[in-house]
């Protein structure tokens, strides 16, 4: 059995790039990457599901095995 965990979010970010000129920069390339900022993090909520290994197997399983009678 594997257990995942999901926070889900939101959030606003900058990314910063540093250019030569002004026509690099709109056309984004030869930039050179600055910083990240990340501000109002919001963790909305947390979900937690349980899946069985065995069953995920058995359902690919299946689904190769139809695939296969319907061609």
């Amino acid at each position: 059995m594997t257990v995942i965990k999901k926070v889900i979010g939101s959030c606003f970010f900058e990314y910063i790039s540093e250019f030569d000129s002004e026509e690099k920069a709109l056309s984004g390339l030869d930039g050179t990457f600055k910083e990240v900022k990340v501000s109002n993090l919001k963790k909305e909520r947390t979900l937690i599901t349980k899946e069985n290994d065995e069953q995920k197997h058995q359902d690919s399983a299946k689904a190769k095995t139809e695939g296969r009678n319907k061609i």
